[in-house]
């Protein structure tokens, strides 16, 4: 790689980091969060409603953002987070500090705060899908696409314990959180508009002459003499392409069943190679998988523009498909469909925490003798330890599934599924919370369990229906967060005005307005039945795992 080649790459990495950690704070709702009840007279329902509708506006722009950063780059798209972030702040920051008549038509602002958060939800989104779409595709030829795309996801699961800490150091001791969010509205601004000047999304990588000839001597496919000597002229697939399963291989030109006794995986590859419309039938005559060939030496190929050899003919790069054919392949892979449904089952009970701790903090704090800032030093402190554990769980599982794809390979759906496990663990501890105390193992359960979930899924996405397609895909599987946080978010909002329906018809209406607050009765029965659905995640992330490998066992079993 060139020196400048190398800086320009380096830098661009840089600015994409730069944007993933500014541009993951939508769940920095939690530290101000209670504030909407404090200071608007918001019911707990309303404020779920305000945060569901934040998160929908987040996962539903996924797809939209996706097919833009392929259509327009990645430079556009950050810009746009830029002003989106900058406007939803602004606007909470704005509303917090003249909307300030509690309990007194606090129903009249419930859209507007929607509106205001669900432009930060966008916005986050737009940056988060350009610059996993951008690193997908720089680093599609990588054996570490892992922890590739594992930094940058990291930084974006870290954005909260930063901005938390900074809201704790800064803003802590404030009556109402305006100056806070105003302070993030310009560092969203700021943030991205940098990085998007240094963000670029790299051509088409040369392979190696050495990886170009090992993958034509493992397709048994004729290389010509000039593409050996033009590296360039060659397109590699990544190396986990050479692993997928039986039913993923339609997507592909040219599959080649594996000799060598892997049973779950299949040989395929796209390998691109000069050839002219002249040559295509000189080409099919010499091909290894056409059964009539005469096995004689390939005769030379013109040097005309790049088109992939096929089995059979020339045709399009099936990874470069249009947007179109892409989506209907995914609608029709029940591996899409299982995947979606147990993101949905897995983000929905995470997202019921991550949203809703700072609110359980307070409902715990009524029986301690904490100050009201001591109260909200500790909520920062919760939101902040789910962060960083998050942060080091996406770091520390996209090293983990390299190893554990490469070295000893096994799929990477199978730490998923572990994901799912240690996510119905959390929420059953969840079921269980007595104390303040308690909330920092959950908070530590819940943060690993949805980083590593949230690196292996995009990965995943990536090598089953391509790089080039990562951000179409990719977007519309993100839409499991907003159904499934939604669902529980809305489960959570009820079970605690139930809960204080039942405090207060308990206590009667002329008990001190003091002994009417929620206690952990308020929420267990929420995340009790969040708990029965983190279990339907595990069962469609096992289909993700086992179908793949069932369906060429039966399909090997109905060929012999």
């Amino acid at each position: 790689m060139e020196p400048r080649e190398s800086y320009t790459s380096t830098l661009s990495y840089i600015a994409i980091c730069l944007s993933m950690l500014c541009g993951g704070t939508t769940s920095l709702f939690a530290t101000y969060g209670s504030s909407f009840s404090e200071v608007l007279g918001f019911t707990q329902y309303e404020t779920n409603l305000v945060a569901s509708l934040g998160d929908y506006a987040h996962y539903m722009s996924a797809p939209l953002f996706g097919y833009l950063s392929t259509r327009i780059g990645p430079t556009r798209v950050i810009q746009s987070a830029a002003v989106l972030m900058f406007c939803g702040y602004m606007g909470l920051s704005y509303s917090f500090k003249h909307f300030d008549t509690a309990y007194e038509h606090a129903h009249h602002y419930v859209a507007t705060m929607s509106m205001l958060f669900a432009l930060v939800g966008v916005g986050s989104k737009a940056a988060y899908m350009s610059s996993m779409a951008t690193t997908a595709r720089n680093f599609k030829h990588s054996r570490h696409s892992g922890i590739a795309l594992g930094i940058p996801n990291s930084l974006y699961g870290l954005s909260t314990f930063v901005f938390s800490s900074l809201k704790a150091r800064w803003f802590e001791s404030d009556q109402t959180p305006w100056r806070y969010l105003a302070f993030m509205a310009v560092v969203s601004l700021a943030a991205h508009l940098l990085a998007s000047k240094y963000v670029v999304l790299k051509e088409t990588q040369a392979v190696p002459r050495k990886r170009a000839t090992s993958l034509a001597i493992k397709t048994n496919a004729p290389l010509s003499p000039a593409a050996v000597a033009t590296s360039g002229s060659i397109m590699s697939p990544s190396h986990e392409s050479f692993e997928m399963a039986e039913t993923r291989k339609r997507r592909m030109t040219v599959s080649v069943a594996n000799e060598a006794g892997h049973a779950d995986n299949d040989v395929t590859a796209n390998l691109m190679v000069p050839v002219s419309p002249a040559d295509s039938a000189a080409a099919e005559n010499h091909s290894p998988f056409n059964p009539h060939s005469a096995g004689a030496d390939t005769p030379p190929l013109s040097s005309s523009p790049i088109t992939p050899l096929s089995a059979t003919t020339a045709v399009a790069n099936p990874a470069q498909l249009p947007e179109e054919s892409a989506l209907i392949r995914l609608g029709r892979d029940p591996i899409a469909w299982a995947l979606l449904l147990g993101i949905i089952c897995f983000s929905g009970p995470g997202l019921a925490f991550v949203n809703n701790c700072g609110s359980m903090v307070r409902a715990m704090s009524h029986s301690t003798t904490l100050t009201e800032e001591q109260i909200g030093q500790y909520k920062d402190k919760i939101v902040a330890t789910q962060s960083l554990f998050s942060f080091f769980s996406r770091l520390v599982v996209g090293y983990l599934s390299d190893l554990w794809r490469t070295k000893l390979r096994l799929p990477r759906s199978g730490l998923l599924v572990i994901a799912g496990l240690l996510m119905i663990h959390a929420q059953n501890t969840a079921a269980r919370v007595s104390r303040l105390e308690d909330m920092y193992p959950l908070a530590v359960l819940i943060g690993t369990a949805m980083g590593s979930a949230f690196t292996l899924a995009p990965t995943i996405t990536a090598e089953t229906w391509g790089a080039e397609n990562f951000g179409l895909c990719w977007g519309i599987i993100t839409l499991g967060p907003a159904i499934g946080g939604h669902i529980c978010n809305l489960i959570f909002g009820s079970s605690w005005d139930q809960g204080l329906y039942n405090i207060i018809s308990r206590l009667g209406k002329d008990a001190p307005q003091d002994r009417m607050q929620c206690t952990n009765e308020c929420f267990i029965p929420a995340f009790r039945t969040t708990a029965k659905i983190a279990y339907f995640s595990v069962f469609f992330f096992t289909v993700v795992l086992c179908l793949p490998r069932a369906t060429a066992f039966w399909k090997r079993r109905w060929q012999k």
